[in-house]
């Protein structure tokens, strides 16, 4: 009979199989990556995974939210340490988190795969991911600065974030002049948005 794993044991596989998950995530993708590439590089058998995660899809749902929360505490620091009215505060926090999807090479997982994750669970677990709704992209900036007022309805507003959201599922074809050409993009639409 096999021993079970200790905490520690537990621990460093759990580590293991997520970072494996987050290669594959940028490399391929969930669908491309075998549940045996992933316990072979974790050290596991294939039995062993499910005393860890009882799916392939919800270790790559670890993943993005793991992701996400980074990226979250990311553009939050960023809101907090930048100095200046509203405009510049909220542009410096929207061009954050543009910044860190392109740096972390994770916009193609982001269009393709976390949708496909995601259509399978109940409409309150999708709503959880922030990184999949403009929605939660505007909650956020009303949390961060509740002091904030738009000069147009927030449907506009909501709107412009879902484009500007939708501009990182073509970094890859923009290239290297993407943040800059984002950066335009975001100050102007604080300056025509934000009272």
């Amino acid at each position: 009979m096999a021993q079970p794993f200790t905490p520690e044991q537990r621990s460093a596989i759990r580590e293991r199989l997520l970072a494996s998950a987050r290669r594959h995530a940028i490399d391929g993708g969930p669908e491309k990556t075998s549940l045996e590439t992933l316990t072979s590089e974790a050290g596991i058998s294939k039995s062993s995974f499910y005393k860890f995660f009882e799916s392939k899809e919800a270790l790559f749902l670890e993943v993005a939210a793991q992701w996400e929360q980074y990226i979250l505490r990311h553009i939050v620091e960023t809101f907090e340490r930048t100095q200046g009215d509203s405009k510049t505060r909220v542009a410096s926090m929207v061009i954050a988190l543009f910044g860190e999807i392109q740096r972390m090479g994770i916009a193609r997982f982001l269009r393709e795969d976390l949708p496909a994750l995601t259509s399978c669970q109940s409409e309150s677990d999708r709503k959880k991911h922030f990184l999949s709704s403009s929605r939660r992209i505007f909650d956020e900036l009303r949390r961060v600065d509740d002091k904030m007022r738009f000069t147009t309805d927030d449907s506009v507003v909501l709107s412009v974030i879902e484009l500007l959201y939708l501009s990182i599922l073509h970094i890859g074809d923009i290239g290297e002049t993407y943040l800059p050409a984002l950066c335009t993009l975001v100050q102007g639409a604080c300056d025509r948005l934000i009272v």
